[in-house]
């Protein structure tokens, strides 16, 4: 289900492209502001994409693999909190034939990754807890909050009626999720169509326009990470907290 900003932004990138849904279809377009999407997600270094993550207290002894998140594109920090409080950041990096080469040493603190799983070394111990520090993807550009009781209640839908598509009746009033906030979309639209755009034009074969595009985006980019490297060497502080629940 297409929601109100998405459908707006899929129409700007049709407009600035000049070409109607009859050359660049939903489909096409869609792929372009992945790709966009893309790109500043395996570039962008700044904190509105940073997340943190805890994972449940071991309750077995020897535990060598935790699963990752699965909007994680790259680890900030992982570490480890024991039962007494202290705590080990597992700084030593290790490529995997290494990691689990018999006649490796490995010095405590550390880690590797196994496809989708974090392996590491020392082994847990019960009452251990292990927090991993990441930047991360944000939720999809056109997704919606599930209509929940939850969601009702912290303003998160909007009450509507029987005919209107992806409507639910709780309690006999029909609503209909809104639009989750995304970073991307909302806050930096440019960053994201400049980057649509220059798919679009490689789509259409126009190359110095696709040329154009990309090296817009990518000034958009180096202009957020060096203004966050900047923030970073002052030791100004910058703490954003997001907390989306139960999407659709």
């Amino acid at each position: 289900m297409s929601t109100p900003k998405y459908t707006a932004l899929v129409a700007k990138v049709r407009d600035w492209a000049n070409r109607d849904s009859t050359i660049l279809t939903d489909s096409l377009v869609a792929d372009f502001i992945d790709y966009s999407a893309d790109l500043c997600y395996r570039e962008l270094r700044i904190p509105p994409l940073e997340y943190t993550y805890q994972y449940p207290v071991i309750t077995s002894a020897g535990e060598t693999s935790l699963q990752l998140p699965p909007d994680m594109s790259e680890i900030i920090m992982f570490r480890v909190i024991d039962s007494a409080g202290n705590s080990l950041v597992f700084d030593q990096k290790m490529d995997m034939q290494s990691f689990t080469d018999k006649d490796t040493t490995k010095s405590s603190g550390s880690f590797t990754r196994k496809g989708q799983n974090l392996e590491f070394y020392p082994a847990a111990f019960v009452g251990n807890v292990y927090e991993i520090h990441y930047y991360r993807r944000l939720f999809d550009m056109d997704a919606t909050y599930v209509v929940n009781q939850a969601n009702i209640d912290s303003g998160n839908t909007t009450v509507s009626s029987s005919g209107v598509s992806g409507a639910v009746e709780i309690s006999g009033v029909w609503y209909t999720g809104n639009e989750v906030y995304n970073w991307l979309r909302d806050d930096n639209e440019r960053m994201l169509l400049w980057g649509a755009l220059h798919h679009a034009h490689e789509y259409l074969g126009s190359d110095d326009q696709a040329i154009k595009y990309l090296n817009k985006q990518v000034q958009a980019i180096g202009e957020l990470n060096r203004e966050e490297k900047k923030r970073r060497v002052s030791g100004a502080s910058n703490t954003a907290t997001y907390e989306v629940s139960e999407l659709l």
